[in-house]
């Protein structure tokens, strides 16, 4: 008995084994198809005959669910490295483009970029001076990797003219020969780094003594203006008419004082030598009237030489005020002055005027002693 039912459990083991083995064998076929694996590990899980090609629906959509996402590095990139379509990048931006060529080992193209960078008339120039001298670095680097020895020499030329204190390039980033080359050059250029020195030097001076003319002249200038504003001009014109005046009131008001006062004392001594003469012979002759009509003797002869003695001191000194007068009257026509100016100090304005500073108070006590006791003196300035 017990060797039947052990054979019975034999024979039900090899009977479910195949049946599981067949139930397994499609769920197992349809894995294989997700995960990808080689084809020669997926060649015996997979029966040629028993799949039909309908059964494969996720082998129609694993192109697009395993297809990696496409790098767009051209979209990215194209803002910060156009520039002809007319994007201007920043000085440090187009430094770096251009460096990245020259450390790619493309010198040709790098020395043709940096030559446009630096064209003063181009669009998109470098202008930052410290830019500007490394970029002449690096143009010459790209000449002297390129084979042009010579022409490296122009901007490294420029770059030390332009900044005669120029530091030797950096060495971690230039190679050998490029910081030797420069050196050359700087040595080959010591007298003109001098000579221009020196220009420099004498153009200094020269603004500074130009300055220092122009302050001159505007302190003179100042001086001068406050001057004739501290100074005020009165003018005083003359007339013609009173020029006619004799007793020299033309040379008074011609300002020839000594003149007038001398025509002023010749013409009063010949007018009053005249009057006099005038009245002392009408007195001699009235007195004579007189003498005759009291029937009193009088003297003829006397008289008559007397009266003519008069007389003829009367002409003289008319003809002598005559003359004076018209000859200082043709003088001060002659020598007339229209008007006069006088400079005064101007009076300043009590707005502007200083006002005046008050004396300080001083008070100062004293003892003093004597043979009655003491006391103390104070003495005061208010």
């Amino acid at each position: 008995m017990q060797r039947f039912l052990s054979a019975v459990v034999f024979v039900s083991v090899g009977v479910l084994l195949p049946v599981r083995v067949l139930a397994q064998a499609p769920a197992a076929s349809a894995t294989a198809s997700d995960v990808p694996a080689p084809a020669a590990a997926v060649a015996p899980a997979k029966p040629p005959a028993a799949k039909p090609p309908t059964a494969k629906p996720p082998a129609a959509a694993k192109p697009l669910a395993a297809k990696p996402p496409v790098p767009k590095p051209p979209a990215a990139v194209a803002p910060t490295m156009k520039d002809k379509a007319g994007d201007h990048l920043s000085d440090e931006a187009e430094l770096s483009r251009v460096v990245g060529l020259y450390e790619a080992g493309k010198y040709r193209e790098c020395g043709d970029e940096i030559e446009r960078l630096l064209d003063p008339t181009g669009r998109n120039s470098l202008r930052q001076p410290a830019i500007v001298e490394n970029a002449r670095v690096y143009w010459a680097a790209c000449l002297l990797g390129a084979g042009e020895t010579d022409a490296s020499d122009a901007p490294l030329r420029a770059a030390i003219h332009e900044n005669p204190q120029m530091k030797r390039p950096d060495s971690l980033v230039f190679p050998q020969p490029v910081v030797e080359h420069f050196l050359k050059v700087r040595d080959s250029l010591v007298n003109e780094i001098r000579a221009a020195e020196q220009t420099r030097i004498k153009q200094a001076q020269t603004e500074a003594r130009l300055r220092q003319q122009s302050l001159a002249q505007d302190r003179e200038r100042l001086r001068t203006l406050e001057q004739l504003a501290r100074q005020e001009t009165l003018i005083f014109r003359n007339r013609r008419g009173l020029a006619l005046v004799p007793f020299g009131v033309g040379q008074f008001q011609n300002r020839e004082p000594g003149f007038g006062y001398t025509l002023l004392v010749s013409e009063v001594l010949a007018g009053g030598l005249c009057l006099t003469s005038i009245a002392w012979q009408s007195r001699m002759a009235a007195q004579a009237d007189e003498q005759r009509v009291l029937k009193r003797k009088v003297d003829e002869a006397k008289l008559g030489s007397d009266l003519a003695l008069w007389g003829t001191l009367k002409r003289v000194s008319a003809w002598s005020f005559i003359g004076i007068a018209v000859a200082g009257v043709v003088q001060a026509q002659i020598e007339f002055v229209p008007e006069f100016r006088e400079t005064r100090a101007r009076q300043r304005l009590p707005s502007i005027a200083p006002s005046p500073v008050p004396k300080p108070t001083e008070v100062s006590a004293a003892p003093y002693f004597d043979s009655t006791g003491g006391g103390v003196t104070l003495l005061g300035r208010f």
